[in-house]
């Protein structure tokens, strides 16, 4: 046996400065260096200060100590460079914010004071952090969720490693549009060991983002050392096995961090795909505390003192003033003009002195906009006309199935809209997709249509971030259940942005999932979406049960600012329905629609179960009022339609093929029930299927769903229970 050695052309280097490299930084780019640290070192400061005085709720994550690498990397890229990080981000974010107002002209060592729209931005940022109204998202981001999209700020994210994903977005979405903007996504050591990080990472290399993976590299996540989370502690394998060319730089010296990040743009912009660079830099305080590592034992004061003597700020002072870059005079003026911007955003924000000291009173945001934000007000449907079967002549319409109408809807919005792109597994292949939702699609759109690998997470990150960029992105999940692997995008980023941003920004994503029904497709890939999606109220979800329905709701879904949720029931693939020749019709998000009439009895049903209650109600002679309820997003449930139908029938019962735990129709039962109590002449009767998930087993997974026996047995009982005769068998 030979064991060969297999080679690894990507580079993975360590840069160390030489003499001669400081010819490159010219005073006026050491003025905006030194101008972006000692913001940042002056700010947070205040920031701990303020955390001491217990003004800040919330942590307060100090970077004091890494201001070096944030500083040298934004200070040497374009302003109009954006950027996204973690929950450690204050001194990137006011460095960048800083950054992007720095005029060509503008010397602070001059004026001897920061400009009027730099000193603003200081104070919203402080204001920000400690929730005040005046803040850059109103408060609701606080320390951790900063954004200031006019500035490059696209987002920092309390989930370690959730913006890295979101990153791949805004790059793929600047690299579409054939913009020259750069992404740098700023992220820490205890990221790297994360699933989100690599799927990252992958996608990168894979469609050749131009975005830089900024690793500060403090040594310990909390209180994890590198050599407790990892045993190959040399990081830079991470980037270099995806094909990344990376390199490691002293991050506590901001002029190597610079020259870092200038290698970094060339090799972006000249290569092409992304760069990786690792600054090694220290935190001189806790997690979120402003005590040192050494108080909880996890660090020693030796340690400490060893990296406190490689301070960034007297480091760099010394170097400039050693080479007559700048003078002591230069450095004392920026140094005052910084503090003072800093200090008048502080006096802002607090009245009182020493223990006494308060946030003033009138700063705090109005307890009555807790819910504003949450979704759309809905001003993009303005002067769109809604559309039902009954609007359309015999002459306009066709028989389609529900897969056919897919990729024709699909086709007819791209044909209007260049920002719509189609992402998932497989989409780009095989004529058209796993189940033909993509076909006919490539020959016009290739570009438009992208396979993706098997990474949810991190092609739905992805997503997220180009929505918020400014595409409108279609998410095909082959199967529902699989919405769970990526649950933190969808979820937890996608579904709360725009709340959480205070309404400035929206993530306008269309997410398609399967659900298969009786296909036999076992217990992880049956599952019926709604319920979970429901939970989370920045998320629409609509449930269209035929291709007509299907059309109208996807051709709302691609003009809603807010995510999407489109459920597509395989067992209704095949089913034809009279569809418009033309596509162009919309559904409003919101609107139930009565698909029989009747006075007895009101059947509330979902997907597949629309035809089955239909169906049923005729076979037993029964006069039901079978609403098809399309939208099941909490706040759009069409309750004007459902109360008038109640006030009718008197009896209601929820319908719906899923099981019982993952069932919408408790959240829509006990709704109905608050708002029609005195209406209701017996309780609100759901059907479902079992407890237990459908398995492969085909008898099992009939016993596991919701049947027509079921209906049947629920519509009896109530008309029984009500002394009403059923005359159908």
């Amino acid at each position: 046996m030979r064991l060969i050695g297999i080679d690894n052309t990507t580079p993975m280097q360590r840069l160390e400065i030489e003499e001669a490299d400081w010819e490159k930084l010219s005073a006026l780019d050491a003025k905006r260096l030194v101008t972006l640290l000692l913001a940042a070192r002056h700010f947070e400061e205040r920031i701990l200060l303020l955390d001491k005085l217990n003004l800040v709720h919330g942590p307060a994550h100090s970077s004091l100590g890494q201001e070096g690498g944030a500083a040298g990397c934004i200070a040497a890229l374009p302003i109009a460079t954006m950027i996204n990080g973690t929950h450690r981000a204050h001194h990137q974010c006011l460095a960048k914010a800083i950054n992007a107002l720095y005029e060509a002209d503008f010397d602070p060592a001059v004026t001897g004071r920061l400009t009027e729209s730099m000193r603003e931005e200081t104070r919203r940022m402080m204001h920000e952090i400690l929730g005040l109204r005046d803040g850059w998202t109103g408060g609701r981001g606080g320390s951790m969720h900063l954004r200031r999209a006019e500035l490059g700020i696209m987002g920092t994210n309390a989930i370690v490693a959730g913006g890295l994903p979101i990153a791949c977005g805004h790059a793929f979405a600047e690299k579409a549009r054939h913009g020259t903007s750069l992404m740098v996504s700023f992220f820490g050591d205890g990221a790297v060991h994360q699933g989100a990080t690599h799927e990252a990472m992958n996608l990168a290399a894979l469609y050749r983002l131009p975005l830089l993976f900024f690793l500060e590299n403090n040594r310990y996540a909390v209180s994890m050392s590198i050599e407790q989370s990892t045993f190959q502690t040399q990081l830079l394998t991470r980037p270099q096995a995806h094909g990344i060319p990376s390199v490691s730089v002293d991050g506590m010296n901001p002029f190597a961090v610079w020259l870092a990040a200038r290698w970094a743009q060339e090799q972006i912009q000249e290569h092409g795909g992304p760069a990786f660079i690792q600054a090694d830099v220290y935190r001189f305080y806790h997690q979120s505390s402003s005590v040192p590592g050494s108080a909880f034992g996890y660090r020693t004061r030796d340690e400490e003192d060893q990296w406190r003597q490689r301070d960034p700020w007297p480091l760099l002072k010394r170097e400039l003033l050693a080479r007559e870059i700048l003078h002591e005079a230069d450095l004392d003026a920026i140094d005052e003009a910084t503090a003072e911007a800093v200090e008048a955003a502080y006096q802002s924000c607090v009245e009182g002195s020493g223990s006494a000291t308060r946030i003033r009173a009138e700063l705090w945001p109005d307890v009555a906009t807790v819910d504003d934000s949450l979704t759309s007000d809905m001003s993009e449907f303005d002067g769109v006309t809604f559309s039902e079967i009954e609007d359309f002549a015999p002459d306009q319409l066709e028989s389609l199935s529900f897969i056919e109408a897919m990729p024709r809807v699909a086709r007819a919005r791209m044909q209007e809209d260049d920002s719509i792109y189609i992402f998932g597994e497989d989409v780009a292949n095989m004529g058209g997709g796993t189940v033909g939702a993509t076909r006919g699609l490539l020959e016009q759109y290739g570009d438009r249509v992208i396979n993706t690998p098997i990474t949810e997470n991190g092609f739905c990150g992805l997503a997220t971030g180009a929505a918020l960029s400014g595409l409108r992105p279609i998410v095909e999940l082959m199967y529902s259940d699989f919405f769970l692997v990526a649950g933190d995008q969808l979820l937890n980023q996608a579904g709360k942005i725009r709340h959480l941003f205070g309404g400035t920004a929206s993530v306008p994503l269309v997410l398609r999932t399967r659900v298969p029904g009786h296909e036999g497709y076992g217990s992880q890939h049956s599952m019926d979406p709604a319920g979970v999606f429901a939970l989370f109220p920045g998320w629409r979800i609509v449930a269209p049960s035929n291709a007509f329905d299907y059309v109208g709701l996807m051709n709302s879904a691609l003009l809603c600012n807010d995510p999407v949720l489109v459920i597509e029931p395989q067992e209704l693939h095949r089913i034809k329905t009279l569809v418009p020749k033309e596509c162009n019709y919309f559904i409003p998000i919101g609107k139930a629609r009565r698909v029989a009439e009747g006075s007895d009895i009101t059947l509330l049903a979902t997907l597949t179960m629309v035809e089955v209650c239909k169906d049923v109600a005729e076979r037993l002679g029964v006069s039901a009022d079978v609403i098809d309820l399309r939208t099941l997003s909490q706040r759009d449930v069409d309750y004007d339609t459902i109360g008038a139908s109640v006030k009718k029938t008197g009896r209601v019962a929820i319908v719906e093929q899923t099981t019982r735990g993952a069932s919408i129709g408790a959240i829509i039962a006990d709704e109905i029930q608050r708002r029609f109590f005195d209406y209701l002449d017996q309780p609100v009767k759901r059907v479902t299927g079992r407890w237990a998930s459908p398995v492969v087993s085909k008898a099992l997974e009939a016993a596991a769903l919701a049947s027509p026996d079921d209906v049947e047995a629920a519509v009896k009982a109530m008309m029984v229970d009500s002394g009403l005769a059923v005359s159908g068998t």
